[in-house]
């Protein structure tokens, strides 16, 4: 079976026969068919055999529409690659086949009823290049040249609307109907419809709350106090929602914000595989340089000043500087994806994946890019919005990002050269970092200076002015 996500070539044969041989000479650098038996000058041939085809040892070509997983696209993954069998379609018919795979996190599923006649003008076949006989061996693919592509599923994955007293025995009457909707909404509607919806559950009136006889005060009081708590809840909630994961508890403060939980796990290891690389190809020339890793990281292209400046500030030989290289990197991708969707403010694309290739961003990363920044377009024309909520929160894992691999105690004495890439306005960025729980300071010179303590102390809700 072969796991490459395409192989293809086109067969030519000059007889009935399926096993045709044919020379191809290679004379002043151009390849020509050699169809004559002269003897002639020639620097080396190539002997191409075709196979004939034989439906038990065909070899199996897939593709993954979702992305090549991890464990085959990165080569430090230590994670399982998937392993596949194959089946008949009908137990009835020799034609068709079924594909399924499955490794610690997905399983993988395709199917082909098979082809009766095939007619095509071309074909998929594996190629293998024997270095020592000089030949060149066509095999033809499974199915007559079929490309299974497969469906990808998470294991253990538990829908939105999971409840203890929900059934499909029908046994959900404790359910109300307003309860039914807010499930359906959150499980399968819009952004904006779920933001109408908690909307209405903070609007709702407490019915124990209101004062309507004198024995109705004690209940009153305790109302009050509930709508207070809830009050608190939602606060730390939005705050959860704006800023990156965090441990207020925490008495360090390099571990109040954490870089690998904001990139999540698929992302992290394609960051980590990348980076580890080039520092293994930096060992190897012998230097020990953080502008030769920027360069090699991100190439001799348009590089933001101030990432350029903090990658070059960081030695690749010191202690904790593969962690700093990895959430620097992390932050240029993200600022390359802003620097493409900050034009119009979204991205036209079928699906998320044509989204990213627009940006030139790995596609793990781009995944967790676009699901923490982005919202689906919803109409006629399809893509994604970055909304002005969304841009805040950028900015803000951004401004995070950069202090962190700074720092590792949380302190950086100028973030204006990256408030300057992001063309974000210095007080704005101040005000940011002061509700993520940092100390901000502006010296004579204009810099601005910011500092994280513990434990960690958030400012108090802030009300809008009356209209």
């Amino acid at each position: 079976m072969s796991g490459s996500s395409s192989s293809s070539s086109s067969s030519s044969s000059s007889s009935g026969s399926d096993d045709d041989s044919v020379q191809i000479a290679s004379v002043g650098g151009k390849r020509k068919m050699d169809t004559s038996s002269a003897s002639t000058p020639i620097s080396a041939f190539i002997k191409v055999k075709v196979a004939p085809s034989n439906p038990e040892y065909d070899p199996v070509v897939v593709s993954f529409p979702r992305g090549i997983p991890s464990s085959i696209a990165d080569e430090d993954s230590n994670a399982t690659p998937p392993t596949f069998t194959t089946s008949k379609f009908k137990e009835s018919s020799s034609r068709g086949r079924r594909i399924k795979g499955e490794d610690d996190h997905c399983t993988y599923s395709a199917a082909a009823a098979g082809r009766g006649h095939d007619g095509r003008l071309s074909k998929t076949y594996v190629c293998i290049f024997d270095k020592k006989k000089n030949t060149l061996k066509l095999v033809p693919s499974a199915e007559k040249g079929t490309v299974f592509a497969l469906d990808q599923s998470v294991k253990e994955y538990s829908p939105a609307v999971a409840n203890e007293n929900s059934t499909m025995g029908g046994q959900d009457s404790n359910i109300s109907a307003s309860d039914r909707v807010k499930m359906l909404v959150d499980s399968f509607g819009s952004k904006k419809k779920q933001k109408v919806m908690d909307s209405r559950a903070a609007n709702k009136v407490n019915v124990h709350s209101v004062v309507g006889g004198g024995n109705f005060v004690p209940e009153n009081v305790k109302g009050s106090a509930s709508n207070v708590d809830a009050q608190e809840a939602s606060y730390e909630q939005a705050r959860r929602d704006l800023l990156p994961p965090f441990d207020a508890d925490t008495d360090a403060p390099g571990k109040v914000y954490n870089a690998q939980a904001l990139m999540g796990e698929v992302a992290w290891n394609k960051v980590s595989g990348i980076v580890n690389r080039k520092l293994r190809d930096l060992k190897e020339q012998g230097a020990d340089s953080g502008e030769t890793l920027c360069e090699m990281l991100v190439g001799k292209s348009h590089c933001p000043k101030s990432i350029k400046a903090l990658m070059g500030s960081i030695t690749p030989s010191g202690t904790g500087s593969p962690y700093r290289f990895k959430v620097a990197f992390f932050l240029y991708l993200i600022m390359r994806f802003y620097n493409k969707i900050d034009r119009r403010g979204f991205l036209r694309g079928k699906t998320v994946d044509d989204c990213i290739n627009e940006c030139h961003i790995p596609h793990e990363t781009g995944v967790k890019i676009f699901d923490l920044f982005t919202t689906p377009i919803e109409g006629k024309e399809d893509g994604f919005l970055l909304s002005r909520n969304q841009k805040t929160k950028m900015y803000i894992y951004c401004l995070i990002l950069f202090i962190t691999a700074s720092s590792k105690d949380m302190t950086v004495p100028n973030i204006t050269p990256l408030c300057k890439d992001l063309r974000l306005d210095d007080k704005l960025a101040a005000a940011y970092l002061r509700e993520a729980g940092f100390q901000v300071k502006k010296n004579s010179a204009g810099h601005i200076g910011v500092k994280l303590s513990t434990p960690v102390v958030f400012p108090p809700p802030r009300r809008g002015k009356r209209s």
